[in-house]
């Protein structure tokens, strides 16, 4: 292992990316991950999944040979830098071929502050990349030929499978596989059991769904056991034993674990003797040198879900959502902790209670507003808001129609910050439902969005502006030549300005807007009237003369009805 480490502190830094890729390749199959061609990449990323136009989530390679000092520091924050600059991400993750020490760190921490409000900062060690190609054998030989004994190989030479053919080693791996499976059984016939070698599938991870009748699996390198029930009325009757000795902080977690069902992590030096009648776990009983152990709620309990019907009322008010998700998180004796959440819901609501339920429950809101429809948003917002100060909560089981939980709800008042992002999400709906759009919150709003929420919020509430200056080019023509130099002799009245549609048209979190007809008024007067209508006069029937006006009053801004008709003319005015 330790060869490994020292390997990939070697690898120059395009080898490295290629690495780094084809990892991520294989830990994220459902994600379209992908490699920038260079030996510096593009931009600021070097592998990236995701729309470059919309959130991509980006790796940024860095290899290193002597560990992150200054220099290198410089480097990773100016590939952040740059990566901010030309994209919008939703996760910006650092892969390093070296370790960083305590000192670097916390300097690694302070980056990922200094940034959160932009991006979600995160970090793929040296030691994660080597804890992976422990179980990759294919990727391992492909980057680190020769970098670790190939036990394959090796196994080849002793037992002469080197020679046989690929029929031959098959025959032979099914007598043995069969020959161990009999043993165990043999051994515990209260149990099936199921072995599976593969050396590229990557670290073990747990199985969901759970297959039916699964009780545990136990992975050591390439291969993993499945041990599955076989006779119930055995093991109720005898039921397997498993019993182990906590030492010193020890007997505080597994208390713990046991009153809460709060994973636990177990050092050596917490654990003392174990034994067990589980004849498949005999090898697994020494927990000497780095070995940890880990004990947590079982993916039976946490794959759980319960299709339900959720309802927030306040004073005959009340927002719905007719299927949402229940799932427990967790479960001891004396408490328990369960979540609400939804594919179509921004929230999610973790419940802890004390076993049994008494009347007190803690509820916690986890709210997520980026990367969400506005209307999903305004929804949840109007659904929370209805609990504050004091709501109702009812959660309704489809499968049973029964009420499941029926709660009063004690909470702090909207806050000034809650309130805002409230009226940001009605205006955005609005803005979304009149211009028949959808648009998806970004992570951050920036100026540039504020302005075009206002802007198009003026002609939807047909607003008004405080302007100094109006300027139009009007077009000279064979049906204006004579009226409009009367109609302006007075050299001031309400002028209206009539458009088939805002153009360019303004973009709001990457969508373009399509107002439709639109409409500006303001009362006015002409600038220097004379040399105004004098151009006019002079100028040849179509061309563009420049008039100017000076407003007396706010302009006023509206919409105008889909079918209007939009004059020729530039703009329509009427003396006051």
């Amino acid at each position: 292992m330790h060869s490994l480490y020292q390997r990939l502190k070697e690898l120059d830094p395009d080898t490295f990316q290629r690495l780094c890729f084809h990892i991520l390749k294989d830990r994220h199959p459902g994600l379209e991950v992908r490699h920038v061609e260079g030996a510096s990449g593009d931009e600021g990323l070097d592998v990236f999944a995701g729309e470059l136009s919309g959130k991509p989530a980006i790796w940024q390679c860095k290899s290193f040979r002597d560990g992150v000092g200054k220099s290198q520091k410089t480097q990773i924050r100016k590939s952040l830098r740059t990566a901010l600059k030309h994209f919008t991400p939703s996760r910006w993750i650092l892969c390093l071929s070296v370790g960083m020490d305590a000192k670097a760190h916390r300097w690694f921490e302070r980056l990922k502050k200094t940034y959160e409000s932009q991006v979600k900062i995160e970090l793929l060690p040296n030691e994660e990349i080597v804890h992976e190609l422990m179980y990759r054998r294919t990727l391992r030989n492909q980057f680190f030929p020769g970098a670790v004994i190939d036990i394959t190989e090796l196994k080849r030479l002793i037992s002469g499978t080197g020679k046989m053919t690929l029929e031959e080693l098959e025959k032979a791996t099914d007598n043995n596989l069969e020959d161990i499976i009999e043993r165990l059984t043999e051994r515990d016939p209260r149990f099936k059991y199921q072995i599976i070698f593969d050396g590229d599938l990557g670290p073990p991870k747990s199985q969901h769904p759970v297959p039916a009748g699964l009780l545990m699996t136990i992975s050591s390198g390439t291969k993993k056991l499945n041990v599955f029930e076989r006779d119930i009325a055995a093991l109720r009757s005898n039921p397997p034993t498993f019993s182990i000795e906590f030492k010193s902080t020890g007997i505080e977690k597994i208390v713990s674990l046991l009153n809460t069902g709060v994973a636990q992590e177990f050092t050596p030096d917490e654990l003392g003797a174990m034994s067990t009648d589980f004849a498949f776990l005999s090898s697994a009983t020494d927990f000497s040198g780095d070995k940890r152990l880990i004990v947590g709620p079982s993916p039976a309990l946490t794959s759980r879900k319960r299709p339900v019907s959720v309802m927030f009322q306040r004073n005959g008010q009340t927002v719905q959502y007719g299927l949402m998700e229940l799932r427990p998180i967790r479960a001891g004796a004396r408490e328990g902790e369960f979540s609400l959440s939804g594919k179509q819901v921004p929230f999610t609501i973790s419940f802890v209670s004390t076993l049994p339920p008494q009347r007190d429950v803690q509820a916690t809101i986890h709210y997520e507003s980026a990367g969400w429809e506005v209307r999903a948003i305004k929804k949840s917002l109007d659904a929370l808001n209805l609990l504050r100060p004091s709501g109702e909560l009812h959660i309704i089981d489809l499968e049973t129609e029964k009420m499941f939980l029926s709660m009063t709800t004690d909470l702090p008042g909207e806050s000034a910050k809650q309130a805002g992002l409230r009226t940001l999400a009605n205006e955005l709906v609005e803005i979304a439902d009149r211009f028949r759009v959808n648009l998806i919150l970004p992570d951050k709003l920036v100026r540039k969005d504020y302005e075009t929420i206002a802007f198009l919020k003026r002609y939807i509430d047909g607003g008004t502006e405080e302007v100094k200056n109006v300027s139009v080019v009007l077009t000279k023509s064979e049906e204006n030549k004579d009226s409009l130099p009367e109609l302006f002799a007075s050299g001031g009245g309400v002028f209206r300005f009539t458009h088939p549609r805002i153009s360019p048209p303004p973009t709001l979190f990457g969508t373009l807007i399509d107002t439709g007809p639109v409409m500006e008024e303001v009362e006015a007067e002409i600038k220097d009237i004379s040399a105004t209508l004098g151009s006019f006069r002079e100028a040849a029937v179509g061309a563009g003369v420049k008039m100017s006006f000076r407003p007396l009053a706010p302009m006023h801004f509206s919409l105008l009805a889909e079918d209007v008709t939009i004059d020729k003319i530039a703009f329509n005015a009427a003396q006051a």
